[in-house]
């Protein structure tokens, strides 16, 4: 027999300590060939545990009735390894033949390992192997032998022991690699079982630390993550293998329902649904939107157990592992790979269909299925391709973003790893994100069409009673909020994706509104007449421009692209010109009454006049402000009745906008019908004008109001000499007092304390500015005025250096009197030279008319003219005319008018070219001939043309005036049939 002793010192001055080996040969006769001790104790021991487990499937562990009455006993409970009976048979055998307690446990250790699945048993060996432990790892003052040496000296055999470790080792990894399958959730004692295997592992690496005294063994911790690291592994494979399997069997409804309260309805996005691409699990490998939600389920149903379940029982390292949170990070690291690169191939085909039509589909498809055919595969080909056609909607990808992004935000977005960080999926989501806001375009674009006309039909009826905008405009923008919504319940955490989503919306919302104003404006001809509809269609605009507005806040403008900005700034700068549009429309409708009854205005002025006495009243002897108020009495009843009705139906700001047309239109009629009537006898003035329309957009209407008649661009006519009515009525000193007095009160009107057209805005209209401009030149002398324009206007050539029509060449010469002090101008013409003019009549005779204008000049010489010459477009004249100005002028102040026409007998002589060339210039010049370009016509500032307003209401009774307005206002027209030339000839 082979044993070994281990010497316990007696005393603490014994010097043996350590253990003995002892080899002790005993032959008993009949025995000869009997085990050692141990060894029998250890056949002893294996039999009582399996008959026990016999008895008690699958495994025996003693009870807690056993283990308190061995420690009423006086044992330790960990060495109760049967009941009663099986105990005291191993004790005897153990104390007899001496069997150390400690190869009891390690026998005992060795038996559970071969049943260390079953319920309770990871939790004894944990126990045991602790103990063996403790026992060889202690060491004591009185023991100088090592662990590793001491458990060398164990009778178990160290080899033996290992092994065991080692396989248990194995068998704890691979279960803990699979815990979910080996401890499941829904059994409480194997998830007991699980921590008690920790822990089990925790002591196997004690032990080789301490006993074994390797020198680096893997530390639990580390190989507990790698376990967990590979169960979460396989267990996400093993999803994505079997989704739809494992869908169809779980019952975690809650977990399907948490997810889906943001997502897009099928109901409000009916039409945006459109269709795109097939049931994509069966093309090209793809898997649909149907199966990403359904794996986001069951991972969430992963995740869920790990964080109810398991975390609780794998806390035995908390400062290295959190299991909820590791599963969720690598769970959506493998979710993120696999659904990145799935939605750029959805998106990518998706974009395909979408920019194509179905024809297009169709015959690409046909195209791949004859080289399929070319290739001798078979017909199952064709059915997968076309199963591409099967119709998906695009909201589903919708609803599997917000189901995305309820996931990352319900298990990602908390994790240390991922607080402080962007995450990737709203790019994933991008391109799928603008395809649905794309087709919303159609789909806003048949609601609007719906709307308005369901709108028309009930006749633009208000959509409550404390409103003035109908129920197409409500409609519109609700359709646009529910979209709206949609993007901003994304809650998109990647701004610059989000700023991607905003700017598409806003090109939606551009599309839809300008679609509304377009409508508007088409019908609003039709309804223009009846004021109710009307005002309802322009308060409809103006509402887009308040909820736009609304859009815009709510988008945070300030955190807007720039270039989204501007767009929907630009957006309300056009629907601003729309209502602006709408406003001049309606008020159309008011200016044939505003003239009619600013006439009636003129004509109450006409007869008032001064009193002989005080400066504050009449003739009449009523003050002048009560005169001014009875002048205007007819316009101001005509606005109260208008406004009166636009104040019930029109929106505060649509009113404000047709009162500033309003103003316009008034302001507009008292220049051209009270101060300036436009003079109507044929015989007065010339028959046209020829303005650009630039010019005539900026001159607010000076040369219509100058002439009545003005075409559309070209009116012919010529000046006749005479004229052959009464002389028109201008208005007095006095009666320009009073009209000053009515605009101030028209002025005050409009204005309304505040509530109606701000007063900077009056004042700075151009209208009332040309207005009070007019009356302050309409009690200027003709001289004044003339010296005025001389001053002003010198740019009247500009046309003519830019399209001449021939060209004159002259010499003028200026003395002055040494004794009288007057003027002497010499103006001698020399040549016409290029003339621009047709020949083919051969009744061509161009002459030179000569003006000369400036003040003091009623009692002198103004105008002479050549002779003509006959049939040339190179006329030469060397004729000279002499004029006198006074001696109390300055040559500066005049201006030579210089006019080429062809002679007619018996009709109108008819105009070649026109130039003015100023005698200042001529001063500069002194006697060297200068060459003046011919225009058709003389160019004007508006002050210009103001004057010339003013002048001419003294055509009658004031020749020079009736000369300078007559030689001002030639023109020659721009289309000839015959009287073309060209400067050859």
């Amino acid at each position: 027999m082979d044993v070994w002793y281990n010497l316990e010192k007696r005393t603490d001055k014994s010097a043996v300590s350590g253990a003995i080996r002892l080899l002790i040969s005993v032959e008993i006769k009949g025995e000869e060939q009997m085990a050692s001790f141990h060894v029998q104790y250890t056949a002893l021991h294996g039999s009582i545990f399996c008959y026990l487990c016999q008895e008690n499937e699958p495994v025996f562990l003693p009870d807690q009735t056993y283990i308190t009455q061995a420690q009423n006993n006086g044992n330790e409970a960990w060495r109760v390894y049967f009941n009663p009976i099986g105990q005291e048979i191993v004790d005897e055998f153990a104390i007899r033949y001496g069997i150390e307690p400690i190869f009891q446990a390690m026998t005992h250790f060795a038996c559970l390992t071969a049943k260390y699945n079953c319920p309770g048993v990871p939790a004894q060996l944990s126990v045991l192997l602790a103990n063996i432990n403790a026992f060889y790892a202690h060491t004591t003052s009185s023991n100088s032998q090592t662990a590793s040496e001491r458990f060398s000296a164990s009778n178990f055999g160290r080899e033996k022991f290992i092994k065991l470790l080692d396989n248990l080792y194995i068998a704890i990894r691979i279960d803990l690699s699979k815990y979910r399958t080996v401890f499941p959730a829904s059994q409480p004692e194997r998830l007991i079982d699980l921590k008690s295997t920790v822990d089990l592992l925790t002591s196997i690496t004690f032990f080789r630390l301490k006993v074994q005294e390797l020198s680096s063994p893997p530390r639990t911790g580390q190989i507990l993550r790698e376990c967990i690291e590979a169960c979460i592994h396989a267990t996400y494979q093993c999803l994505c293998e079997n989704v739809h399997d494992l869908y169809g069997k779980s019952l975690q409804a809650t977990n399907t329902e948490s997810g889906n309260t943001e997502f897009v309805s099928d109901n409000m996005n009916s039409g945006a649904g459109q269709s795109l691409i097939g049931e994509l699990d069966q093309m090209d490998g793809m898997r649909s939107p149907t199966y990403w939600h359904r794996l986001i389920t069951l991972v969430v149903s992963v995740l869920e157990d790990d964080r109810k379940h398991y975390a609780p029982v794998l806390n035995q390292f908390p400062h290295e592992i959190n299991l909820g949170d590791m599963s969720a990070e690598m769970i959506w690291k493998c979710l993120s790979d696999d659904l990145a690169n799935g939605l750029a191939q959805h998106t990518i085909t998706a974009k395909y269909y979408f920019n194509n039509t179905e024809e297009n589909i169709l015959d690409s498809l046909s195209k791949v299925n004859k080289l399929r055919d070319s290739s001798k595969s078979t017909g199952q080909d064709k059915v997968v391709l076309k199963s591409g056609m099967n119709k998906i909607k695009s909201s589903d990808y919708m609803n599997l973003c917000f189901r995305v992004k309820w996931f990352y935000n319900t298990y990602i977005a908390t994790l240390a790893r991922f607080k402080n960080s962007v995450p990737d999926y709203p790019r994933w989501f991008e391109g799928l994100v603008l395809i649905w806001l794309a087709e919303n375009d159609e789909v806003s674009a048949n609601y609007l069409r719906n709307a308005y006309d369901r709108d028309k039909q009930d006749g633009f009826q208000c959509s409550s009673e404390h409103v003035l905008y109908s129920n197409s405009v409500v409609d519109v923008f609700t359709q646009l909020n529910q979209c709206f919504d949609v993007i901003r319940k994304l809650e998109c955490p990647d701004k610059q994706v989000e700023g991607q989503f905003f700017h598409r919306f806003s090109l939606t919302v551009e599309k839809v509104l300008l679609a509304y104003a377009d409508r508007v404006l088409a019908d609003f001809s039709t309804y223009k007449t009846d004021q109710r509809v009307a005002c309802i269609l322009v308060n409809n605009t103006q509402q887009l421009r308040v909820q736009l507005e609304k859009v815009y806040e709510n988008m945070a403008r300030e955190s807007l692209e720039s270039n989204t900005r501007d767009r929907l700034s630009a957006l309300q700068g056009r629907l601003n010109e729309v209502v602006d549009k709408l406003a001049i429309q309606l008020t159309d409708q008011f200016e044939p009454g505003v003239r009619s009854h600013a006439r009636e205005c003129g004509k109450l002025l006409q007869k008032c006049r001064p009193s002989n006495g005080s400066d504050n009243t009449t003739g009449r002897g009523v003050s002048k402000e009560d005169e001014a108020n009875e002048c205007l009495q007819p316009l101001m009843d005509h606005f109260e009745s208008i406004l009166s009705i636009l104040a019930n139906v029109c929106d505060k700001t649509v009113l404000k906008r047709i009162l500033k047309q309003l103003w316009r239109i008034t302001m507009c009629n008292l220049e051209k019908l009270v101060v300036l009537p436009a003079v109507t006898d044929q015989k007065q003035l010339a028959t046209g004008l020829l303005l650009s329309s630039n010019t005539s957009a900026k001159l607010i209407g000076g040369a219509q109001s100058l002439l009545s008649h003005v075409g559309s661009q070209v009116v012919q006519g010529k000046i006749l000499s005479e004229t052959t009515r009464e002389p028109e009525k201008g208005l007095t000193p006095y009666q320009c007092e009073l009209l000053g007095i009515c605009l101030n009160t028209i002025r005050v009107y409009f204005h309304a304390g505040g509530r109606g057209v701000k007063r900077s805005f009056l004042d700075r209209s151009p209208e009332l500015h040309s207005l009070r401009q007019v009356l302050a030149l309409y009690s200027q002398a003709t001289d004044e005025l003339l010296r005025d324009f001389i001053a002003t206007q010198t740019s009247q050539d500009y046309l003519a250096n830019e399209e001449p029509v021939g060209y004159l060449t002259l010499q003028v010469e200026i003395f002055k009197h040494p004794g009288t002090g007057e003027y002497k101008v010499n103006v001698k013409i020399h040549t016409a030279s290029d003339l621009n003019w047709s020949l083919a009549t051969g009744m061509f005779r161009p002459f030179v008319e000569v003006y000369i204008f400036g003040p003091l000049l009623s009692d002198r010489k103004r105008k002479a003219a050549t002779k003509s010459k006959s049939v040339t477009t190179m006329p030469i004249y060397h004729e000279t005319f002499v004029f006198f100005l006074s001696n109390q002028s300055d040559p500066e102040w005049y201006e030579l008018h210089l006019s080429v026409k062809d002679y007619c007998f018996g009709r109108t002589d008819r105009l070649v070219g026109v130039t003015v060339l100023s005698l200042s210039r001529a001063l500069n010049l002194g006697a060297t001939p200068i060459r003046l370009p011919l225009g058709r016509r003389l160019h004007f500032t508006e002050t210009g043309w103001t004057v010339l307003r003013v002048l001419s209401q003294r055509v009658n009774t004031d020749d020079v005036a009736r000369e300078f307005v007559r030689a001002k206002s030639e023109y020659r027209a721009t289309t000839e049939n015959d009287n073309t030339v060209s400067l050859a000839q």
